[in-house]
């Protein structure tokens, strides 16, 4: 190994953290050392999607190949189906969109997508588990950063990157940091307090359900035309409820995830456990589901054993660095999953950070500057793709435009649908119409030479 300009520590093993470490490997003058609060590597949640938006990251990082081997959709930089809308909480359901892309929202089971990142490490990435960030101190420019963790020990780094999710602890110590600048500077109060404010996260209102139903399970409505296997993802609407499912694990399971959005409790502090293992008989108790189309009904009888998942975000912050300390993905911007994009913002993050840290013009006399600049365009892109994903949320629960979608007479109701499914689409383009490069080649362009 030659010269070391950047020691970066990295807290949290997960997409982001992860990403962020196979992005850096393609710089030999970058040490990495990833610090993980559990005792092996267990992602949360079961699905996710990748838009061709970060695919094409992806594919930069070298790591397409083996995802694609993981998929249950085929890359293709060609039109596809890539979501299908259905009105669903009534006896008969029907079809009031479709949404085409230009390539298609690749699912992956979240567990194997996490392994191919943990495949592609190089052996120069130092991974130590059992490590809870407590905290972290950080002096004048050239001093390293001292990070405390839960168990007593201490490490040392020049760039701490906090990708430890939303409860992140660096995200926390970031802003008692930033709270300090404040009051050193002479800021005003209120100021002060939204920086040191404890309350970044917030309840989306939304409740969530999620289980994985293997394929060889449904083969009997399957076979009798009762069922169709998703190809694509399928997005069954109703009020205050919607429920989508798409294939994972190279079409050998199909996640299934219910949403119950209470819009009246969206800010609102949520007691008890985030997420949690529940009967599936609880479903039932959110929606009259014998009202509601036959397909939906099919798909929740096969239901076992979902995990509960209260929604939350974090809100959108004043920045995301301080002095030498970064956050990236959920520590940063955790949005609610209603345009698939929750995973593939952590990618993005860890690409263009990787990208800035590894420019020649960045060192230890100019992180700081790099991470300025990293701030400048991937925050207000994240926090306005945060913002329709919120949206989205809204629209699958038949929350839009102040429309009576029950009482409404058919004819009426069918047209505002058309005209909600047009303005969804519109706001998902940017997942396969924009690249990381557009603002990637702009950000580089900021950086300077000590």
């Amino acid at each position: 190994m030659g010269v070391i300009k950047l020691r970066v520590a990295i807290c949290g093993g997960g997409i982001a953290g992860l990403a962020h470490a196979c992005a850096l490997a393609r710089y030999p003058d970058i040490s990495v050392n990833i610090y993980e609060s559990t005792d092996k590597f267990s992602p949360f949640g079961a699905g996710i999607g990748v838009w061709p938006r970060v695919w094409n990251v992806l594919c930069a990082l070298g790591l397409g190949e083996d995802m694609a081997k993981i998929t249950s959709g085929s890359p293709t930089s060609s039109p596809v189906q890539s979501f299908s809308f259905r009105k669903s909480d009534q006896p008969s359901g029907f079809t009031f969109g479709n949404m085409f892309s230009r390539g298609p929202l690749l699912t992956f089971h979240r567990a194997q997508f996490q392994e191919v990142l943990v495949q592609h490490l190089p052996p120069s990435s130092r991974i130590h588990h059992s490590k809870r960030l407590k905290s972290y101190s950080q002096g004048r420019l050239g001093c390293p950063i001292r990070l405390l963790f839960e168990d007593g020990t201490y490490a040392t780094c020049d760039v701490l990157v906090g990708a430890d999710g939303i409860k992140s602890a660096v995200r926390n110590c970031l802003f008692r940091d930033q709270t300090e600048i404040a009051r050193e500077i002479g800021r005003p109060t209120d100021e002060q307090k939204t920086l040191t404010s404890k309350d970044h996260v917030s309840w989306a209102g939304s409740i969530a359900y999620r289980a994985l139903i293997p394929v060889e399970r449904l083969k009997e409505d399957c076979d009798q035309g009762l069922l169709v296997l998703p190809m694509t993802p399928t997005m069954y609407v109703g009020t205050d409820v919607h429920m989508v499912v798409y294939p994972v694990s190279k079409g050998k399971e199909v996640n299934l995830a219910l949403f119950h959005f209470r819009p009246e409790l969206q800010g609102m502090p949520f007691h008890g456990p985030w997420s949690k293992g529940v009967d599936e008989s609880e479903l039932f108790d959110i929606a009259r589901f014998e009202s509601w189309e036959p397909e939906v009904q099919r798909w929740l009888k096969y239901v076992r054993r979902p995990t509960k998942w209260a929604i939350h975000t974090v809100v959108d912050l004043p920045t995301f660095t301080s002095g030498r300390a970064v956050l990236i993905g959920d520590a940063a911007h955790s949005c609610s999953p209603h345009q698939g994009t929750g995973a593939g913002q952590a990618i993005e993050d860890a690409y263009f950070l990787a990208e800035l840290l590894g420019d020649p013009r960045t060192t230890l006399n100019t992180v700081q500057q790099a991470l300025k600049v990293y701030d400048k365009f991937r925050r207000p892109w994240t926090q306005d793709a945060s913002a329709k994903a919120m949206a989205n949320g809204r629209y699958f629960t038949l929350h839009y435009d102040g429309f009576d979608f029950v009482h409404a007479d058919a004819a009426a109701v069918v047209q505002k649908l058309h005209e909600l499914s047009d303005v969804m689409i519109d706001e998902w383009k940017w997942c396969w119409t924009t690249t990381v490069e557009d603002s990637l080649k702009a950000a580089l362009s900021q950086l300077q030479y000590a």
